[in-house]
């Protein structure tokens, strides 16, 4: 780990005083980075990483897990659940209908359990919708010390949790949405507190996770295990990647800790992070809005692909709304990082303002706004921007747009709603003093 006031002090020259950075030593540390690494841009100082700090898993403790469960891709059929790891191990997951479990589920593949370093998952299938599993998780320390002399050792469990199965056949549904954290860890750990008194049956965290990521340990501390909170263990966490989710090395290994959703199209097999599932009366999309410069911009090196992505989302965009049990739902929404058309206030006006059409995000408004309209989605939660903002639907652009979130506690947002057969009630609060800024409701689609 850096040092961190030899590594500030390299910064001198670039005229940046450590008043920017969040003044708590004893909450922030400073990003893994390889030796002898500085960051070209002191911005990159702006969010700091956390230090490891957790007394549940720390790795003094002999704890093999780094971090609770974390539940996710949960449809109608199947769901996956994946760890940190202190040490490399081996493991897999406990389940059943019961707490009694006696099912098992690893994610092995050619003729070999998992062996990981990092973070360890596990996918289980053969589930039926609208129904409650519960599940815990195995860990074992695996050491190689040649080929016929292994070591591993007596598992560690967890905790016996439960989840419920996707479907349409609910009442009622509700979800939370959290976004642009950074890895601001204090803003992390007051927004975890206030979705477990909301208790809702979903969490979406709606991009920028961290600022980025040079290595596994900002996806521990910043993702896995924030603050020793289990706050994916009963409901699961979906993402919609922001621009900040693909810099670094770890982008490009994102799914060590996100698994990719299995597409029903081969066609769409690459499309891991787009969601389409059916909760109750609730339908809704995840798409990745990815960069907000053109790939072509000299600033990525040829390394961003993001056009084409954007064109193959479209067409998967347009397959899956079509699904029977996505067009029949009452409710359709969509979650997307960058907001697809900008906000413009009037003179003098606050922070609802008048809505000129002008496409904020243009490179992907072109391609999904006429899709979105087309189906009869009703409303866009995104983010990026650090702020809040809403516009309803007016005779230009049939669905709503909602805006909220930010890395600090004065300008982040809880984003909560729930749906039955009679409404959709969308809620906007903000997190320093719980004040609401909002709350919208939408009938059932005609």
């Amino acid at each position: 780990m850096v040092n961190r006031r030899s590594f500030l002090t390299r910064f001198t020259a670039f005229g940046v005083s450590s008043a920017l950075l969040v003044d708590d030593s004893s909450v922030f540390g400073v990003d893994e980075l390889p030796p002898g690494v500085v960051p070209s841009n002191p911005r990159e100082l702006l969010y700091p990483t956390p230090e490891s700090r957790s007394k549940v898993f720390a790795p003094e403790s002999g704890a093999y897990a780094a971090s609770f469960p974390i539940l996710q891709n949960i449809d109608e059929s199947s769901a996956s659940v994946v760890w940190a790891l202190n040490v490399p191990s081996t493991g897999w997951v406990e389940w059943g209908l019961t707490p009694a479990l006696g099912k098992v589920a690893r994610d092995s593949e050619f003729g070999l359990n998992p062996y990981e370093s990092d973070f360890i998952s596990a996918r289980i299938t053969g589930l039926e919708p609208n129904t409650t599993y519960y599940y815990r998780t195995a860990t074992c320390a695996f050491s190689y010390k040649s080929a016929y002399d292994k070591t591993c050792s007596a598992p560690q469990y967890s905790d016996v949790y439960s989840f419920k199965t996707a479907g349409p056949n609910v009442d009622a549904v509700s979800f939370a949405v959290i976004n642009d954290t950074h890895n601001v860890i204090e803003t992390v750990s007051k927004l975890f507190s206030r979705v477990e008194t909301i208790d809702p049956d979903i969490l979406v965290w709606n991009g920028d996770l961290c600022h980025r990521y040079p290595s596994p340990l900002i996806v521990k501390t910043g993702i896995a295990n924030p603050c020793d909170v289990p706050y994916a263990v009963k409901r699961p966490l979906i993402l919609a990647r922001g621009n900040h989710d693909r810099w670094g090395p770890f982008a490009h290994k994102f799914d060590q800790i996100f698994k990719p959703w299995i597409q029903q199209t081969p066609e769409f097999r690459s499309l891991g992070y787009n969601v389409a599932l059916r909760y109750g009366p609730l339908a809704f999309v995840t798409l990745d809005t990815a960069e907000i410069k053109e790939d072509s911009n000299i600033k990525f090196q040829g390394i961003s692909s993001a056009e084409p992505y954007r064109k193959l989302q479209a067409a998967w965009l347009d397959n899956v709304l079509q699904r029977p049990e996505i067009a029949s739902a009452p409710y359709l929404i969509a979650f997307c990082h960058i907001p697809l058309f900008n906000h413009t206030a009037a003179e003098g006006e606050g922070v609802i303002p008048e809505v000129k059409w002008a496409a904020y995000h243009a490179l992907s408004a072109k391609y999904w706004g006429p899709i979105l309209d087309k189906y009869g989605v009703q409303l866009i939660i995104s983010a990026h921007r650090h702020k809040f903002a809403y516009s309803p639907a007016d005779k230009i652009r049939p669905w709503a747009q909602l805006l909220g979130g930010g890395p600090l506690t004065s300008n982040a947002t809880c984003i909560f709603a729930d749906a039955n057969k009679e409404r959709l009630a969308v809620t906007c609060e903000k997190l320093e003093d719980g004040s609401q800024l909002g709350r919208w409701e939408f009938e059932p689609r005609g």
